[in-house]
């Protein structure tokens, strides 16, 4: 029996923690356990595998109800520095002017000179949310619908007028704000409305995703067949105290509602870039490396090609593997490539950020 034998069958006793005669191998002491290894199973690619995951991508139901509800219910609440266009039908003299509304803003301090949308004199909410009206005082709108302040003035001017018509509407809108950032065209501080406000509204009002990254040379982005810029699978959405991560692309591409959301005062919208979306390719292929997803979609057939291939010489291309997922919960697909028509499988299957090939 050699010596190398020997030493090999003594370094297998002691990794294994087995016991020999007179000799016990003992962990060092405070070294923590191994944690076990989760359970995994290997998803061979076949056709069924991907009429499965494509039935599970468009299945989806692409109705809200959630979402539908909350649209229907939306009301507008008036805030501080909201400017309200007030009009009392048969009384012009309340309808006032921009000149006397300059005479009564300098005595009352409460009137807003402002060029009207629809004709009539603008009364901003002043920071305590309180607006003055001829007639009827000082009245606390904030928090009100345009409503439920159109009730208030029809009371405060029943002494002056019996049964008063009144019409409120809201002609600038600036205290109920959310902001959008990251890549869109124009990120930014933006006001809600009267009407109500999805975030794949918000994103599209804002000039919509980042396409593209700017050519050399141009000042502006034009190129759009450069490397796309915006994910929109990880649109993040902090509502409150509430974050979520939507995946915007299911919407725009399905109709997915159930990935839509109503924008609320104080949302942040951040459209995250894909600049650190990559897959990594490693093992038997020409060029092992990081591979970036375009527009969102990358398939192992395309992602195998940016590697330069299978080496023809070194690799088993009937063990062509994707680990995708977190430790604790490993998904494993397994491609079986030795025939030329498994790559068809390959260009079906999509892959996802992080995986690795």
């Amino acid at each position: 029996m050699s010596k190398g034998f020997l030493r090999a069958a003594f370094a297998a006793f002691a990794l294994s923690g087995c016991a020999m005669p007179g000799l016990r191998y003992e962990p060092p002491v405070g070294t923590a356990p191994e944690p076990a290894r989760p359970a995994y199973s290997v998803q061979r690619i076949t056709p069924q595998l991907l009429a499965g995951m494509r039935s599970a991508a468009v299945d989806t139901p692409l109705v809200s109800a959630p979402l539908e509800q909350a649209l229907s219910n939306y009301t507008y609440r008036v805030g501080p520095h909201d400017v309200l266009n007030i009009i009392v039908w048969n009384h012009p003299e309340l309808t006032l002017s921009q000149a006397q509304s300059a005479v009564l803003g300098g005595l009352t301090g409460s009137l807003l000179v402002t060029p009207p949308m629809s004709g009539g004199s603008g009364f901003e909410v002043d920071s305590r949310g309180n607006i003055f009206f001829p007639y009827a005082g000082t009245l606390h709108v904030a928090g009100k619908s345009v409503d439920e302040i159109r009730l208030m003035l029809q009371q405060g001017l029943q002494d002056y007028s019996k049964n008063p018509q009144v019409n409120v509407t809201v002609v600038t809108f600036r205290s109920e704000t959310y902001q959008l950032a990251g890549a869109v065209m124009r990120p930014g501080l933006y006001s809600l409305t009267n009407v109500p406000l999805t975030v794949s509204q918000a994103i599209v009002s804002a000039g919509g995703e980042i396409r593209s990254v700017p050519t050399s040379g141009a000042g502006t982005i034009t190129d759009l067949t450069s490397l796309p810029l915006a994910d929109l699978s990880h649109v993040t959405l902090i509502s409150g105290s509430r974050r979520e991560v939507l995946d915007l692309r299911r919407f725009y591409e399905f109709g997915d509602q159930t990935q839509d959301r109503l924008v609320h005062p104080g949302d942040i919208i951040q459209v995250p870039n894909n600049t650190d979306d990559y897959v990594h390719v490693v093992g038997e292929v020409l060029r092992q490396g990081n591979y970036p997803i375009a527009a969102g979609r990358l398939n192992l057939a395309q992602a195998l090609g940016s590697a330069g291939g299978v080496n023809l010489v070194t690799s088993d291309p009937a063990r062509i593997f994707v680990f995708r997922g977190a430790y604790d919960a490993p998904q494993v697909y397994w491609l079986d490539a030795r025939s030329a028509d498994a790559m068809l499988l390959a260009t079906q299957f999509q892959l996802e950020p992080q995986d690795v090939v």
